[in-house]
């Protein structure tokens, strides 16, 4: 290959290889993501995107595009205010604030919202947003003849309908002979009046139709308040009343509604709801989410001319079923699948629940019932073994004794509960107490001796005193069992914690328990329920009781603090030499039905900790170095607290 031919080649060569690069940059300028960067999508309303129709189109754009973009999407939003301005340099002013607003974006795709809007983007599009593709919705497809769009335009075509919403009123309304329809008058107004002359002519030989579009609001609600019998209202929009007053249409439906002497009827779902019966409605929502989708595909490169104009079918036979039963409408009249909204929940639909609750509670009193019969048979076999043991063999009667004996000791323990010993022998040191001061002071006034009316005196005064004590323990116990409920009061801890030890006294002496209590350096206070409070502790102290008694070791000692923390918290710790638990079984001591004793049903501590969690506080265990374990129980403090001297939550002192 001589010289000439290898420049040649390499020249060309080089040429391909430029080709191929201005290719990529082609490809990377078409495909946005490609970049990185956002796309821009400028979304333009007829009227305020507040206006609860466009609000609910707004909503359904921006979610189809951001949850198909994700965060590669920049969206702006316009209202042209057609309705509020009507001025004719007002197209004028919008298109210079456009120019301005928009001069330094650079903007990938618009989004027209209704005819007007449509109509705006496309007489200034060449100056305005000149080569930026156009998608629009809610546009109906009368809108469109003698003006077809450009090629890099396409949207979703909206189809109102409303015969098949008369249609489904005279089902309803056999004898109906009258029909208004009612409207503002604005330019949007005005155009869905258009619509609706042109289909509900065919219903001129059967109803006599009276459009009600011109009038102020004041005389619109008196004419309906007087429409004459077997009457039938459309409601269309209004935007504007007669006088040019601004509407948002959701609200003078309400208005209207309340007001006409006979049922209102719509063709849009979002006015389902506002004192309409219903009617046969398309949605908004699913309406724009189909606008989103074509951007969507215009933004990823598709071309707007490759996607065609649809027009879907989004209508729905939808009723309030409060309405209905406002104008003795009967639903089974409706067309077959019709949606019926807002209906009263039945009886079963409201109470199913507490029904099956109740079921569930009398299966399981069953359950119990059962249980105490089979109970009760099992023990009547067993004192019958016992009897007719005790005829055979003095050993068969020795040990037909032992069977009641245990039989009736474990009914006296299910029945009494495990504090009935300790309340026992405190309710028998005052009632000895009294009974010997009694004799005493009978044999003092037999005597007649001089210093008798003294001793007598003491001795009554012995009386009183223990009584009072035996009265103070019968309080306790009554406060403790009682079950009604209690309202929040201040309670004073350190006397609380007091209370609790006074009770449970013998039952710690005969155990051979030494308690040692520390009382906080401040006083207490704390809002709650004393006798919830009181259960706790008696709940957490008598299983301290429980864990010394199984450890079976020296020393036998429970310390009770009651300190304050940070200025906020009330802290009872309650310190016990008992057996103690693993680690890992710590937080698990407070699930139910988790024990270590025997016995237990496993339910103390899980009562225990929603009672103090229902006070705002929180209860833990933690291991003790030497032996036993510590139970800490944290409730708010009072920051400001009455007096507590003599308060009564806190039991006698």
């Amino acid at each position: 290959m001589d010289r000439t031919t290898g420049e040649l080649a390499w020249i060309g060569g080089g040429a391909l290889f430029r080709a191929v690069l201005l290719a990529l940059a082609l490809l990377l300028a078409l495909v946005p993501s490609a970049t990185g960067a956002a796309s821009k999508v400028l979304i333009v309303f007829d009227e305020d995107n507040d206006l609860p129709g466009l609000a609910v189109i707004n909503r359904s754009l921006r979610e189809g595009f951001t949850a198909e973009l994700k965060g590669e999407v920049e969206l702006y939003s316009e209202s042209l205010n057609l309705s509020q301005f009507t001025s004719p340099d007002h197209d004028a002013i919008l298109l210079e604030n456009f120019r301005r607003k928009y001069a330094g974006t650079r903007l990938d795709l618009v989004v027209a919202v209704l005819g007007p809007s449509l109509d705006f983007l496309l007489r200034h599009r060449d100056t305005l947003l000149p080569g930026v593709p156009i998608v629009f919705c809610g546009v109906e497809a009368s809108e469109l003849k003698g003006r077809l769009p450009a090629r890099d335009v396409t949207g979703v075509l909206l189809h109102r309908s409303f015969a098949p919403t008369i249609d489904i009123a005279l089902k309803l309304q056999p004898q109906a002979r009258h029909l208004y329809v009612v409207g503002g008058s604005s330019g949007f107004d005005r155009h869905l009046q258009d619509t609706a002359r042109r289909e509900l002519a065919a219903f001129d030989t059967r109803l006599s139709i009276e459009y009600l579009t011109a009038l102020p609001m004041r005389e619109l609600i008196h004419t309906l308040q007087r429409l004459p019998p077997n009457s039938v209202v459309l409601f269309l929009t209004m935007l504007a009343d007669g006088e040019g007053r601004s509407f948002i249409p959701h609200d003078a439906l309400a208005e209207i509604a309340r007001a006409a002497n006979a049922p209102v009827y719509v063709a849009v779902d979002q006015f389902v709801g506002r004192g309409a019966v219903g009617g046969h409605v398309y949605s908004l929502a699913k309406h724009g989410r189909y606008a989103a989708q074509m951007g969507v595909r215009i933004l990823r490169g598709q071309p707007a001319a490759n996607i065609p104009i649809v027009e879907p079918e989004d209508h729905a036979v939808v009723f309030d079923s409060r309405a209905l039963e406002r104008w003795g409408l009967d639903d089974e009249r409706l067309p077959p699948g019709s949606l019926i909204a807002y209906r009263a929940p039945s009886a079963w639909e409201q109470y199913k629940w507490y029904v099956a609750a109740g079921i569930t509670l009398i299966m399981l009193e069953g359950v119990l019932i059962a249980g105490l019969l089979v109970n009760r048979a099992q023990r009547r076999r067993a004192e019958a073994a016992a009897r007719e043991s005790e005829a055979r063999s003095r050993r068969a009667e020795d040990e037909a004794r032992t069977q009641r004996e245990e039989l009736a000791h474990a009914l006296r323990v299910s029945t009494l509960g495990e504090l009935a010993a300790s309340i026992a022998h405190e309710l028998a040191q005052p009632l000895t107490a009294i009974l010997a001061n009694a004799q005493a002071a009978r044999r003092q006034a037999a005597s007649g001796h001089a210093h008798a009316k003294r001793d007598r005196d003491e001795a009554l005064d012995d009386i009183v005193e223990a009584a009072m004590r035996a009265d103070d323990t019968i309080k306790r116990l009554r406060s403790l069992f009682r079950r009604e409920r209690t309202e929040r009061v201040t309670v004073d801890v350190d006397a609380l914690v007091e209370d609790v030890l006074r009770l449970l006294r013998s039952d710690f002496i005969s155990r051979q328990i030494r308690v040692r209590f520390v009382r906080g350096q401040e006083p207490s206070p704390v809002s709650g329920d004393p006798v919830q409070l009181r259960q706790v502790l008696l709940n957490l102290l008598v299983n301290a009781a429980d864990a010394i008694g199984a450890a079976g070791a020296e020393p036998r000692q429970i310390e009770v603090e009651v300190a304050e923390r940070d200025g906020a918290h009330i802290v009872i710790r309650i310190h016990d030499t008992g057996a103690g638990v693993p680690d890992h079984e710590l937080e698990r001591i407070f699930e139910h039905y988790v024990s270590s004793k025997p016995h237990g049903l496993g339910m103390g501590l899980a009562i225990s900790r929603s009672i103090v969690e229902a006070h705002g506080g929180r209860i833990w265990a933690t291991r003790n170095t030497d032996r036993g374990l510590t139970l800490h129980v944290e409730l708010p403090r009072l920051r400001s607290a009455p007096s507590l001297t003599g308060h009564a939550t806190t039991g006698p002192e």
